[in-house]
């Protein structure tokens, strides 16, 4: 069968946009550094910069967009904070973040380099639209919150999910699964067959520590800051802790109030705020000024923009699938 006429056009602008993007990739824009201010025009000082990196979506130890745009996955954040943490051209660093949360490890991986980090130069965190669990783990290790009055935070808690289907199998199909395995638990969380109450304890004990690695995170990272800065931060008890750490989620003007958040506001409030936190972090009076902390080429804008429209309009079978049921079988900070 001859190509048709679409397929034709598809492939010629696919060729098209190779070769654009051989001689277009952006030279000055390498993977965890700031992109040229030159071409700007505006006149900034080289050593007073202040990186602005995003955590976009599901927090996993993969990459959501590595080819066709701009890196905003829980990796790219990662290399992000080791890369600025030693450049010493960044001053201070803002986190937007967008994020219901995800796996475990990966929350922890991050958190651990920004409180790292932030002994060097101060880190604060705004919030999108929702920033909650695992987003909110990551954002405990800043120095800073800022959240708008409608963000969607909170949800802290674990959370771990597992399918059952052994009766679709065995009553309705007529299939049957045969296992072997070394020990009773080798096959724990199988949809093939029912939990045990045995298996259900040792998962809840498992819950029972990932919750208290996450109430610990949230009491060294936030509830006993001590930093010197003068930017205003709202004080978290422990108590409130406890007694709001039960999965729910609330409003960034419910969370400012109980001291889950510093301050209300967005990019503009968080750039006053991280200037002068960098002044007296440095003793530097030097406005600092904005940049792009991540990795982006002409190619990958051109020829995300060529696609912006299919994507946007493509439903895909895991978007009507739980989060917590494609990340099955592990504990997760996840809000559903």
């Amino acid at each position: 069968m001859k190509p048709s006429l679409i397929s034709k056009i598809v492939i010629f602008l696919c060729i098209l946009s190779l070769i654009v993007g051989f001689f277009c990739i952006d030279k000055d824009t390498i993977y965890g550094v700031a992109k040229d201010e030159a071409k700007t025009k505006k006149i900034v000082s080289a050593t007073n910069k202040i990186a602005v990196m995003e955590l976009e979506g599901t927090i996993a130890a993969s990459y959501e967009s590595s080819l066709f745009g701009t890196e905003v996955s829980a990796p790219a954040l990662l290399k992000l904070l080791k890369s600025a943490k030693t450049d010493n051209t960044i001053k201070g660093i803002i986190i937007k973040i967008n994020s219901p949360g995800g796996t475990v490890a990966m929350s922890q991986n991050i958190y651990n380099q920004i409180m790292e980090t932030r002994k060097y130069k101060p880190v604060i965190a705004v919030f999108d639209d929702v920033a909650a669990s695992g987003g909110y783990y990551i954002a405990a290790a800043t120095d800073r919150i800022i959240a708008q009055s409608g963000t969607l935070t909170g949800s802290i808690g674990v959370i771990m999910s597992f399918m059952d289907y052994h009766q679709l199998l065995s009553d309705k199909l007529n299939i049957n699964s045969v296992v072997i395995k070394s020990g009773k638990f080798k096959d724990m969380g199988s949809g093939t067959r029912p939990i045990t109450e045995e298996e259900k304890a040792l998962m809840q004990n498992i819950i029972n520590d990932s919750y208290a690695q996450f109430i610990d995170a949230i009491t060294i990272g936030r509830v006993n800051r001590n930093d010197k800065y003068s930017v205003k931060k709202r004080a978290l008890s422990k108590d409130v802790l406890r007694a709001y750490a039960d999965g729910r989620i609330f409003t960034g003007r419910q969370a400012e109030k109980l001291g889950f958040v510093d301050a209300i506001g967005g990019m503009d409030v968080a750039q006053k705020m991280i200037e002068r936190m960098a002044q007296e972090k440095f003793n530097n009076k030097l406005a600092a000024k904005l940049v792009d902390y991540r990795a982006k080429s002409y190619f990958a804008e051109y020829l995300s923009a060529f696609s912006e429209y299919g994507a946007k309009n493509t439903l895909k079978l895991t978007d009507f699938v739980p989060h917590s049921m494609i990340l099955s079988r592990r504990p997760l900070y996840l809000w559903e």
